[in-house]
């Protein structure tokens, strides 16, 4: 079976979702033909870096425009930026109608909302006939994922049943698989063996981290917990943030240990009692199977506020605007075992530790589909 995914480097999680179940696929039987499309990368590296920088750079600098978008764009059938017909016009060139034709995928798999739209494009203009699967990887539905062309959506959560009511989606048309993330987070392992391999104290910890990128508050939130002096060993995770990790790796603080970019996260939340951080889609999930009570001090504008009203909706977390309110909400969460309780039963009812494995075993198990595809030389290129 040949299954193409398609994704954006905007951020971790995506590139990550699509990752993950492409491995599972490959995993179940490797003679399966997989292969992921960093999308903009791939029709032209430096449309990559441009949209790369300009999305890092407007969540760094000017949250508060990429947030008054986001949310425009949530209520309105015009988004103030119709990247749509744009994009239609970057997806339907030689190269990348090229690789649909040579590929020749029997599903195609989406885990960003850009490509989602521009092949629901090519979708409904007959340029292609195989079925289209979009991968959702927050706790919320933004309309950009929305398009009739699509044949499945997998979602985060039955929470989100009403909402496909509001956009008139077929409910045949969800699966709620849950975010996919890797298997080894549904292992509990030994705490004190893991303790000794990590080389942390087996005590009461926080863990303070920022997605892979390692952005966030993490330095004001160690600065506070310092000034306060609170009694708990703080894990701190900086990511692919070297400037972060340098300047961490410089406090000498004997409850405090530093790490830079750690490929066993699941590890580290095995080791903790909390974590601290932005709520990402994929941290959140991973804390949600892993069991591990949230506390959000900061979060991205757009789909990281809608996944902190999960969080708070839902029971798993609390959200700490102001040092004092952090440090009340780690007391309470060390001190007052029943609401600890009360969570973590939160979480591990909410939780789907299967989700990798339910996608793959889904997508492989699709019903066949007719497919056909435009020949690249005679496809009429929007100029």
């Amino acid at each position: 079976m040949n299954i193409l995914f398609f994704t954006v480097s905007a951020g971790e999680g995506h590139n990550q979702v699509a990752k993950t179940v492409a491995d599972k696929i490959k995993s179940i039987d490797s003679r399966h033909k997989v292969e992921i499309i960093d999308t903009f990368n791939y029709v032209h590296p430096n449309l990559h870096k441009i949209v790369f920088e300009a999305y890092i750079k407007s969540i760094k600098y000017i949250p508060t425009l990429y947030g008054f978008i986001y949310k425009r764009s949530e209520v309105t059938d015009n988004s103030i930026i119709d990247v749509s017909e744009f994009l239609n016009k970057i997806i339907l060139s030689r190269k990348l109608s090229k690789l649909l034709a040579d590929f020749q995928p029997d599903v195609i798999v989406c885990t960003h909302p850009f490509p989602a739209e521009a092949l629901s494009v090519m979708k409904r203009k007959g340029r292609i006939s195989t079925p289209l699967v979009t991968i959702l990887t927050d706790y919320t539905i933004h309309p950009s994922w929305i398009n009739k062309e699509i044949d499945f959506y997998i979602m985060p959560s039955e929470n989100f049943i009403y909402e496909f009511q509001y956009w008139q989606i077929e409910p045949e048309k969800t699966r709620f698989f849950g975010i996919p993330i890797h298997e080894k987070f549904s292992v509990n392992p030994d705490r004190d063996q893991v303790c000794a391999k990590l080389k942390v104290d087996n005590t009461f910890t926080a863990l303070i981290m920022g997605g892979g990128l390692g952005l966030g508050n993490i330095t004001e939130t160690l600065n506070y917990l310092f000034t306060y002096n609170i009694d708990i060993q703080i894990i701190a995770i900086a990511g692919k943030n070297e400037e972060l990790y340098r300047y961490l790796s410089q406090i000498n603080r004997k409850n405090l240990k530093v790490f830079g970019f750690v490929s066993n996260v699941d590890e580290f939340m095995s080791a903790s009692d909390i974590i601290i951080t932005k709520p990402g889609g994929i941290t959140v999930t991973e804390a949600l199977v892993k069991e591990l009570p949230i506390i959000v001090t900061w979060n991205l504008p757009g789909q990281e506020e809608r996944n902190m009203e999960f969080i708070l909706n839902n029971g798993i977390g609390m959200v700490a605007a102001s040092p004092n309110s952090l440090i009340s909400c780690i007391n309470l969460l060390k001190e007052d075992k029943e609401r600890y309780a009360i969570m973590r039963q939160n979480m591990s009812r909410l939780k789907k530790p299967e989700a990798v494995r339910d996608i793959a075993n889904f997508l492989l198990h699709l019903p066949c589909m007719e497919k056909s595809f435009i020949e690249p030389e005679k496809l009429i290129i929007n100029k």
